[in-house]
């Protein structure tokens, strides 16, 4: 129970921002909505620097302390966020919140991987239900932040106050996490039967190949590559329904801050609820056949996006099988993470191959959609195309994996006979 809370609240400041970009940055610092989606982006680049952070703190503090350190970390950078600092600085500031933000999420889901044993799968899926509870109670926080705060004051003026507001939240919800981690420390270190004070001298954890069923294409542990390659695609596509999505409902279909907030809050809320009997049907069928199940009815549902969206209920539609399939997804990712056997760093690499996706897609379709619009301002359509083109990258991806997965099982039953 209390590891479900500490994931909620750590989720929770990571799409605050989501919906209230327009207010935040537009109005504040008279930002582009280009801009503005940059900066959901931009504390992803620090994701690629987190490997050596999530190692280094590992070694030095075990997996609570480096969740203390990872959270406070966070806290302050959020709370930098809701001063006055400007576009640039705000940049700045939100690239180095990357890194703090895979500490905590290596810390948090390496406790739920150890405390899990030989059911690592069910137990990282069940863990995944309170995190995307707090992103999708995030996005929503944030739409009614705008809704509440905003109008009271017009301009500029008012997006301050909404960034005070979301940025402040999200500050007090990681001091919590920390909070949390710190009081319990003694019961989280014996719950994962690490030490107190100082965990093993691996970061990396024991391997988890004897202790983790392994899907039945194939009996090896999993290379850490394929997970990583998942995530990317996964959280790559992803950027579009957190950063894009948002922007065109507003601009082109003239959905308010509260429908935006829903929207996007509503797949997240939907993963939630699939990530844990999800990662129990990985326990029984095979962590990749239910990752490449996920994948194909994830990329048929995100290509119906761009013409469902006239209609709030067909879009909602959509927005559910997104969500459905995208939990089966995460699940099924995580579990071939922890099958890697590469503990620790294996969940980092998870989530910092993910978050380099979010921002290689958020760049990506940007610029995707100015070469479409020409020399003109991108329309509906520039947008529609380019969502469709992300759904057929994730569907090729996830073509390959099967393909790698087949030859790697027909290599494992011909080294056998």
């Amino acid at each position: 129970m209390l590891l479900a809370l500490l994931l909620v609240l750590s989720a929770m400041p990571d799409t605050m921002a989501a919906p209230v970009l327009k207010e935040v940055f537009v109005d504040r610092y008279g930002a582009s909505i280009r801009e503005a989606q940059f900066f959901m982006a931009a504390n992803l680049l620090g994701a690629a620097a987190s490997i050596p952070a999530i190692v280094w703190l590992r070694r030095r503090f075990g997996p609570v302390g480096m969740l203390v350190a990872g959270s406070l970390a966070d806290a302050l950078l959020l709370g930098v966020l809701a001063a006055p600092i400007g576009l640039d600085a705000s940049l700045a500031v939100r690239a180095a919140e990357g890194i703090t933000d895979v500490v905590v999420f290596a810390g948090l889901f390496d406790l739920v991987r150890r405390v899990s044993g030989p059911h690592a799968a069910r137990g990282l899926g069940l863990a995944s239900t309170p995190l995307l509870l707090g992103l999708g109670a995030g996005a929503v926080a944030g739409g009614l932040a705008a809704q509440r705060v905003g109008p009271a004051v017009e301009g500029a003026a008012g997006g301050a106050d909404v960034a005070v507001a979301v940025f402040g939240v999200s500050a007090m919800a990681s001091v919590a996490v920390a909070m949390g981690a710190l009081a319990f420390r003694r019961w989280l270190a014996a719950a994962a039967e690490v030490e107190p004070e100082r965990g093993p001298s691996a970061a990396s954890g024991e391997s988890h190949a004897a202790r983790v069923p392994h899907g039945p294409l194939d009996d090896r542990p999993r290379p850490l590559a394929w997970t990583c390659a998942m995530a990317f695609f996964d959280r790559a596509t992803g950027g579009l329904i957190t950063t894009t999505l948002p922007s065109v409902l507003a601009q082109f279909l003239g959905y308010g801050a509260r429908e935006r907030g829903w929207l996007v809050g509503l797949p997240l809320l939907l993963m939630a609820l699939c990530t844990g009997p999800a990662g129990a049907l990985c326990d029984r069928v095979g962590s990749l056949r239910v990752r490449l199940f996920a994948g194909v009815a994830y990329a048929a549902a995100f290509a119906a996006l761009p013409w469902a969206a006239s209609s709030q209920w067909a879009l909602g539609t959509a927005m559910t099988a997104v969500g459905v399939s995208a939990g089966m997804l995460f699940a099924s990712s995580i579990a071939l993470a922890a099958e890697s056997g590469r503990g620790t760093v294996a969940l980092g690499a998870f989530r910092a191959a993910g978050d380099l996706g979010f921002f290689a897609g958020t760049a990506l379709s940007i610029a995707i959609v100015a070469a479409l619009g020409g020399d003109g301002e991108p329309g509906y359509g520039d947008y529609a195309w380019t969502i469709v083109l992300f759904a057929t990258a994730h569907a090729a991806s996830t073509a390959v994996i099967a393909g790698l997965a087949a030859r790697a099982s027909r290599t494992a039953r011909g080294a056998r006979t």
